[in-house]
């Protein structure tokens, strides 16, 4: 068992932009437990030591032996290397977010790992306290600990934790997409400043409104927007005429099928 509920000792194996990303969102929503960083990524880990007050273990085993809840943060290709000759105890929680690995991968890639082994999604957007936290399978501890993050959502088979790992893709395709839009106001003479806030804070209130309306499909909010004559059906019409929206779903299918060859 984890010997301090309320703030369980975290240690951070992959010390990289998911590790800041999540480091961030746990001391800004009020994470008070200590925190262990492997010493591989020295800059990294010294930068986060020194803004979110956390610990530089020795080594990998170091960062084990000290944690109750041990996070794993690495590409795919590294996870074999990482994991030889590390030894676990078997009350420790192990939190995947190794991205396009299966629960059954990760133990036949590494037979050393712990009975409990939960997978969750990095995504940048928990740095600002929001956004979803996609875990499987459902572990309170995990999803505690989430919750200082963001939203998390835990979810009952593997098959459907992908589909949200495809969906969080999304983050950077959306972040190009508010760019081009950005751009056209400014080269129809808006300034970039504001330009950015228009875009973002548009973004941001449809998220919003669309949250408050969570007993209506999302097609359907937009037929009560873009009714007959209104410049939002125009532009609607012109993007269906394009296949806009197809490109995003080929987009999904591409990623969803490259995940399951990894």
């Amino acid at each position: 068992m984890i010997k301090n509920t309320a703030n369980p000792i975290l240690g951070i194996l992959g010390v990289g932009y998911f590790a800041s990303y999540f480091i961030t969102s746990l001391r800004n929503g009020g994470y008070e437990g200590t925190i262990y960083l492997s010493p591989r990524n020295a800059q990294t880990a010294k930068r986060l030591s020194e803004e979110h007050q956390c610990l530089i273990a020795q080594n990998n085993q170091d960062v084990i032996d000290k944690s109750d809840i041990i996070l794993i943060s690495v590409r795919p290709e590294q996870l074999s290397g990482l994991m030889d000759q590390l030894s676990f105890r078997n009350n420790q929680i192990v939190i995947s977010a190794v991205a396009g690995k299966t629960i059954n991968e990760h133990f036949t890639i590494a037979d050393n790992l712990p009975p409990t082994l939960i997978r969750m999604i990095p995504v940048c957007s928990i740095e600002a306290g929001e956004g979803v936290v996609p875990i499987f399978p459902s572990n309170a501890e995990v999803e505690k600990l989430a919750n200082y993050t963001g939203t998390p959502i835990s979810f009952d088979s593997e098959h459907d934790f992908d589909l949200a790992l495809t969906t969080s893709c999304m983050n950077g395709w959306l972040y190009e997409f508010f760019g081009t839009m950005t751009n056209w106001l400014e080269k129809k003479g808006l300034s970039q400043d504001k330009a950015r806030k228009v875009i973002l804070h548009n973004i941001r209130g449809a998220t919003a409104y669309a949250l408050q309306k969570d007993d209506q499909k999302l097609a359907d909010i937009t037929n009560e927007i873009a009714t007959e004559g209104t410049f939002t059906l125009e532009g609607l019409n012109l993007l269906k005429k394009q296949q806009g929206f197809t490109a995003w779903n080929q987009a999904l299918d591409h990623v969803h099928k490259k995940l399951g060859e990894e």
